[in-house]
């Protein structure tokens, strides 16, 4: 089941979730963002993806999916159906 985290509250409870420091006074929500996703990314890729891009894995563009192949090291996203 893919999931949305459009907001800073979805982003909190996420880090609650995976025990993830609370955002700083300062940080923006598209830094926090990175640093969950980053966080998340050994314990749940999907997930990972789903919290940088704030929806479900399900509605990424194809930008999007050829940016997480990369970034687990599968290689470029030729258009292929992933899921």
């Amino acid at each position: 089941m893919s999931m949305d985290f459009p907001d800073r509250k979805s982003l909190i409870n996420a880090a609650s979730v995976h025990k993830f420091r609370m955002m700083y006074r300062d940080e923006t929500e598209a830094k926090y963002r990175e640093e969950l996703a980053n966080h998340v990314f050994n314990i749940d890729k999907i997930e990972s993806g789903e919290i940088r891009y704030g929806v479900g894995w399900d509605r990424w563009t194809d930008g999007q999916k050829s940016a997480e192949l990369k970034r687990i090291g599968l290689g470029n996203w030729k258009g292929q159906r992933l899921m």
